[in-house]
């Protein structure tokens, strides 16, 4: 059972004698859209994001027996069964390893001598357009500016955070967001209601490099898109604050879902299902391959998550956002 804390707007991390640890969220876009052509390697993105109740779980534990270096142990909690790592990475040795990134850059920039041990419990699914990786990011700059008494404030974390990748900074920050650019200009929305999802990740996942690589090939986001976007966004945002679900569903929208569907035919297979059901929205998170519908209620959100996990189309999750 998670403690009620974990349900907050915002990552808080808490103490747990003599370790530390946090609860770090996944993420669905309710909307995405490339704004513009490329420049200098990146798509400007604009994107509603709400955190949802997913969690991976950080802790941090001091370790006496070997000075400073610094460890993560990562676990897979699958089917109640949690699997270990024991070739635990130190610190530097592992490049694309974010937690490791992410403490290593505080340490840097603090002028602190890295220590202790991270241990990750993954829930999130990977390669799932979910933001795992990017949430464990940001639960390691909170949990490392505690546990190292660095006490940077949340602005100045956001700028390592920006570094890090491109929704780091949006799990810095306290609840659903418009993120634009690169995803480091972050506008707060506030008075969403309460939102039902079932969330599908297929067995098949999807880098997002290859996902905006066909994005590319098609010759898409040539043009300067952002007025029509904004428009757009502005409707969904207000039909949501109304409560007007069934009037947003349209609105909730992923220029990257045309481009995973043609590297995969699981795209169009849950789509399928979704329709089928009859559910207020239904799209593509991030850069996929997770797919979601928005339900009318718990209940319901209970019911379709039932049915759809019968059907072995790969993990099956019913959830909320925070």
């Amino acid at each position: 059972m998670f403690p009620r804390k974990m349900f907050s707007r915002e990552m808080l991390p808490r103490k747990a004698s003599p370790a530390w640890e946090i609860f770090a969220p996944a993420k669905l876009n309710l909307y995405l859209e490339v704004v513009g052509p490329r420049t200098e390697g990146f798509h400007p993105l604009e994107t509603l994001m709400v955190p949802v109740r997913i969690f991976d779980q950080l802790r941090w534990t001091p370790n006496r027996s070997d000075g400073h270096r610094l460890r993560v142990r990562n676990f897979i909690a699958a089917s109640g069964i949690s699997k270990s790592n024991d070739d635990c990475d130190l610190l530097g040795s592992a490049s694309k390893n974010l937690v490791l990134r992410a403490a290593d850059q505080l340490a840097q920039a603090a002028g602190v001598e890295p220590k202790g041990c991270f241990e990750l419990v993954k829930r999130i699914p990977i390669q799932a357009g979910l933001g795992g990786g990017s949430s464990d990011a940001a639960a390691a700059l909170l949990l490392a500016n505690v546990a190292w008494k660095v006490n940077y404030t949340r602005k100045r974390l956001l700028r390592i955070a920006e570094d890090l990748g491109s929704d780091v900074p949006f799990f810095l920050g306290s609840g659903p967001a418009v993120c634009r650019g690169r995803g480091e200009q972050i506008e707060s929305i506030f008075g969403l209601p309460r939102l039902h999802f079932v969330i599908v990740k297929p067995p098949f996942g999807l880098s997002t490099p290859k996902v905006f690589e066909q994005l590319n090939r098609g010759g898409a986001r040539r043009t300067d898109l952002r007025a029509d976007s904004s428009r757009r966004l502005t409707r969904l945002v207000e039909a949501l604050r109304r409560g007007a679900v069934a009037e947003a569903g349209p609105w909730m929208v992923n220029c990257l879902e045309a481009a995973a569907e043609g590297l995969t035919d699981w795209i169009t297979r849950i789509r399928h299902e979704f329709a089928r059901f009859g559910c207020w929205g239904h799209f593509m998170t991030g850069s996929g391959t997770a797919y979601v519908g928005v339900m009318r209620s718990a209940r319901e959100t209970r019911r379709i998550a039932r049915s759809i996990a019968g059907m072995g189309m790969g993990s099956v999750f019913a959830t909320s956002n925070c």
